[in-house]
Parts: C-alpha cells; structure tokens; sequence
C-alpha cells in the first residue's frame, strides 16, 4: 500500500467516524425524547386520574408518546448541549499543548533534571529540536504508564509539547527513542 492508498484509506475511517457521531447524536435525541415523552405522558394519566377521581383512567396508547413540538425541544436541547461542549472543549484545548499533557497526567520534566531517564528524554528532544530547526518543546512524562507512548500535542510549533511515557523512556534504546521522538516532530513540523 503506498502513501496515497493510506491517505485514501484513512480519509474513508474519517468519514465513517463522523457518521458515527451523527448516528450516537441521533440516538441520544431519540432516547432524550423518549425519556421525556414518557414522563411528559405519564405526568398527564396522572393529572387526568386526579383531576377526575370517578372517571376511569384513560389507557395509555403508544400514540400519545408522538409530539412533534416536544421532540423539537429536546432536538434543540441536546444540540445545545453537544455544540456547547465543543465548544467549550475547543476553547481549553486552544490554550495549547500544556492543557493536553497536563489533563493527561504528564509532569513537566525540568531542564536541571538529574534523573537519569529524564535526562535521556530531554536530551533526545533537544537534539531532535536542533536537527528540525523548531524551538525545544517542552517535555511531559506520564510516570504512572509503563506501556511504549509519546504524543505530541498543540496548534504550533511555539505552544507545542512532547508528551512520553516513562515506559517509552525506560524500554526503548536511545535509538529507539530518536525514532520515536523524530516521528512526535514530524506532527509539530
């Protein structure tokens, strides 16, 4: 498969992806309003009983969960919710790469570090940094993951950071490490 099958490829799981998000949209408005119609119907049998104590209950009936008004409301609120939670999401992430490996647990790695992993890390990154002409990134290790993971994270080069877990650090040889750390530049670049 050559570059242009993979960008095709991926292009393809984008697409499915966003009509997933679509679908679980749509789900969440039809299961919302199903809730409320419920509970919207339910309140009313019970009006109606208290209301008319002699009368017989009226029985419920599937059509009476069909209101087109209703099911506007809650459409419109669910929306709401999900376009108000990107954006809120978007506007934290905007902040930069700093917001991202802090939330994900990464401890800024100081540049007077005297660990010796640490210093191993910061040293590949700055190399990496000089070889690719961009500023050194600031580095986050995640100390509780133990799995081989990096990321890089931000909107530019100047709020860029390098996240790594300390199982990358330790597992993998220096050259391994600049293999790793060549690949969290290139997303910087």
């Amino acid at each position: 498969m050559d570059f242009f099958d993979h960008q095709d490829k991926a292009r393809q799981k984008t697409g499915y992806l966003v009509w997933m998000f679509f679908a679980a949209v749509a789900a969440i408005i039809t299961l919302t309003y199903f809730v409320v119609s419920l509970f919207v119907v339910g309140a009313g049998l019970y009006q109606d009983v208290q209301k008319n104590p002699n009368q017989p209950a009226r029985q419920f009936a599937i059509s009476d969960l069909w209101n087109p008004e209703l099911l506007l409301i809650v459409g419109g609120i669910v929306i709401a919710v999900v376009v108000l939670g990107s954006l809120y999401k978007l506007a934290e992430l905007r902040a930069g790469g700093k917001v991202i490996a802090e939330s994900l647990g990464g401890r800024l790695l100081s540049n007077g570090a005297r660990d010796v992993t640490e210093r191993k890390i910061l040293n590949v990154v700055e190399e990496m940094a000089i070889a690719s002409g961009v500023p050194v990134p600031p580095v986050y290790m995640m100390d509780d993951e133990d799995g081989i993971n990096a990321f890089a994270a931000g909107f530019s080069p100047s709020d860029a950071v390098i996240g790594v877990t300390r199982g990358c650090v330790e597992k993998l040889t220096r050259d391994e490490l600049q293999g790793v750390m060549a690949h969290e530049f290139s997303h910087i670049l």
